[in-house]
């Protein structure tokens, strides 16, 4: 068994789905964040050999951009006003949180999935945003 990360972002009828393995069970799911976002976030990360985007989703092989992805994506996803200017704040954010910041949002949002659903998230990705100043 290698020790290679492998995460998958599954798109299907216009939500986005968070995998760690394909064949189990979404950590975060029913995002409504489509893959030109997400694809656009690895770009500006300088991440794109770290992905390969298929017709049904996106291959990520570097843990810290699957953090970074699933962060991005849930912070957008509970956006109401998206402006290009919010959008590109949140992305300068996210890609630059370091390794113990990424790991307590990562950590608090799959939690709040797995106790509240869609609800959960909300109140996570307005705390992040309004922390680092995205939103007020």
């Amino acid at each position: 068994m290698g020790t290679e990360f492998h995460g998958f972002v599954l798109f299907k009828g216009g939500r986005t789905y968070f995998k760690r393995e394909v064949f189990g069970g979404p950590e975060v799911g029913k995002l409504r964040v489509d893959k030109e976002s997400l694809t656009e976030f690895a770009k500006n990360a300088n991440a794109l050999p770290k992905v390969r985007v298929t017709k049904s989703g996106m291959w990520v092989y570097d843990e810290s951009l699957y953090k970074q992805l699933l962060i991005y994506a849930v912070a957008l996803n509970s956006m109401r006003k998206k402006n290009a200017l919010r959008v590109m704040r949140l992305m300068e954010v996210v890609s630059k949180l370091d390794e113990y910041s990424l790991h307590f949002w990562y950590t608090e949002m799959i939690a709040r999935f797995k106790q509240l659903g869609l609800r959960g998230l909300g109140r996570v990705a307005r705390s992040l945003r309004v922390l680092y100043g995205v939103s007020k």
